[in-house]
């Protein structure tokens, strides 16, 4: 398959016409003809994750988070941006990026995010588009229980360990999700009658105004809330010829406890 080719199956999911204006989406890098045979797909662009794709034989990187969110007028090999650039158009690896039309598009990471963690009668949270299906996190009803039962819930949905500011005995019924961060979200998940948002990158005042706002917060970590969106990219090119490398990248933020 060509890489054009490839884009259009992704964008079946994620039209770009999802994504934030602010964003970067698309082919960032390569030839949209090159032919390949063999995709790496990434939650994260960096140079860890190139230097795989290149010693695995890729053909083509998949990520989620893009490279160049603002433009550039110099590709300068001494900062890390130049050199991450300088390695993809040195080793012939085409970069395409879905961010934000995959975190709102309908199948997108943040369905899959609550159904991880069970919710059903699942809502989009945030319109930003026409389309009903679409849009940034999502907010759905779960069996009546204990936050504190919730919060291990998250834990052992997501595998990881969670920050969480709210009271441990309050009973929730109402979830709210935003993969990544979306501490934006607080005011929407309040007014949609919500007890919780589990989102990341959650600062300590963010979490104390979102208390005293009345919902709860659980901080569950960017990579943790996200990097299930390369069993996503896979499960789109299953039926492909494509063979598929997965990223092994771990989260380089570690909790030390």
């Amino acid at each position: 398959m060509k890489v054009f080719e490839i884009a259009k199956l992704i964008e079946k999911t994620a039209p770009k016409n999802l994504a934030y204006q602010w964003d970067n989406v698309g082919l960032l890098v390569g030839d949209r003809n090159k032919e390949i045979q063999s995709v790496y797909i990434t939650l994260d662009t960096n140079l860890t994750t190139v230097k795989e794709a290149v010693s695995l034989g890729a053909d083509m990187i998949i990520s989620h988070h893009p490279i160049m969110f603002s433009p550039i007028n110099k590709i300068d090999y001494s900062t890390p941006q130049g050199l991450l650039i300088k390695e993809l158009i040195t080793n012939d690896l085409p970069l395409y990026a879905a961010h934000t039309n995959m975190d709102t598009a309908k199948g997108g990471i943040n369905d899959v995010l609550g159904n991880k963690l069970g919710l059903f009668d699942i809502c989009v949270l945030d319109m930003h588009t026409d389309d009903e299906t679409a849009g940034l996190g999502r907010y759905g009803k779960i069996k009546p229980q204990k936050l504190s039962d919730f919060c291990e819930t998250v834990k052992n949905a997501l595998n990881t360990p969670i920050r969480c500011c709210g009271d441990d005995d309050m009973i929730i019924s109402r979830v709210a999700v935003g993969s990544g961060a979306c501490s934006e979200l607080v005011p929407i998940a309040k007014e949609k009658g919500c007890d919780v948002l589990v989102t990341a990158d959650m600062k300590y005042h963010q979490m104390i105004d979102a208390y005293e706002m009345g919902i709860s917060v659980i901080d569950a970590g960017h990579y943790p809330t996200e990097v299930f969106v390369i069993d996503i990219f896979a499960d789109i090119l299953k039926d492909t010829d494509l063979e598929i490398l997965k990223s092994t990248n771990s989260d380089i933020f570690k909790f030390r406890v």
